[in-house]
């Protein structure tokens, strides 16, 4: 059963990134963030849509940082549970939010991702097709689904699958970066 193989990788994954040597997750995630930067679709975004990385995800600081530099508004998720979340403008404040990661505070505006934005996705691994295995919640396949903005997805080249396991509502993302190469899939 395919959920059976997802919870089965999760954890493979898991213990992976744990052992990840910390000088390999220094200089993936500034390759990562040097590939983000260079894409054609975030320099021409105007809104960037990303995720605050926490603990050994593939580091968005760096890319946020440079977005606001560049004029760009940001807005960060805020979880609501049971698989669902959304967007909220990030002006530089943040809180504890659900599961521990930072997010906007209440008062933030909401925002919603549409054509033109760019969308930075978190992800334990991706496939070369453009297929994610996330935590599990289901809170970016839902947001995939009926999104317009340029989905690119953060992953270690070395945790960078042939083939992942999928289900018929996992959606794949437009790019996936790596720190050694960007990934177009659409």
């Amino acid at each position: 059963m395919i959920k059976d193989e997802k919870v089965a990788l999760r954890a493979q994954l898991r213990a992976a990134i744990a052992s990840l040597p910390g000088g390999y997750i220094a200089s993936s995630d500034a390759g990562i963030m040097e590939n983000v930067l260079a894409l054609a679709e975030f320099s021409a975004a105007g809104r960037v849509f990303a995720y605050f990385s926490v603990g050994r995800e593939c580091a968005t600081a760096g890319i946020i940082a440079a977005a606001v530099a560049a004029g760009k508004a940001v807005a960060l998720p805020k979880t609501q549970g049971a698989g669902r979340m959304y967007f909220a403008a990030h002006t530089g404040e943040l809180g504890a939010g659900r599961y521990g990661i930072p997010e906007p505070p209440a008062e933030a505006k909401a925002l919603l991702p549409g054509r033109g934005d760019a969308l930075i996705v978190p992800a334990l691994c991706c496939d070369e097709a453009g297929y994610r295995l996330g935590q599990g919640g289901g809170y970016y396949d839902r947001l995939l689904a009926g999104c317009r903005a340029v989905s690119i997805c953060l992953c270690r080249e070395r945790l960078l699958r042939k083939k992942i396991p999928r289900e018929w509502n996992d959606l794949a993302v437009d790019i996936v970066v790596t720190e050694e190469r960007a990934l177009r899939i659409k």
